[in-house]
């Protein structure tokens, strides 16, 4: 599963340059917006 993954992220990257970037950072906000999200309604809930 994770060479598969692997496999289909690298082609997209040598695809289009440039992507690994943007999904990367994409991917990094979107965590860290779900973990703030978490975090504020739990300590909001107490």
């Amino acid at each position: 599963m994770k060479s598969l993954i692997g496999s289909t992220f690298g082609r997209i990257c040598s695809d289009i340059p440039g992507t690994c970037i943007v999904l990367q950072t994409i991917l990094v906000v979107a965590i860290s917006g779900a973990l703030g999200y978490l975090f504020v309604t739990q300590e909001l809930m107490r």
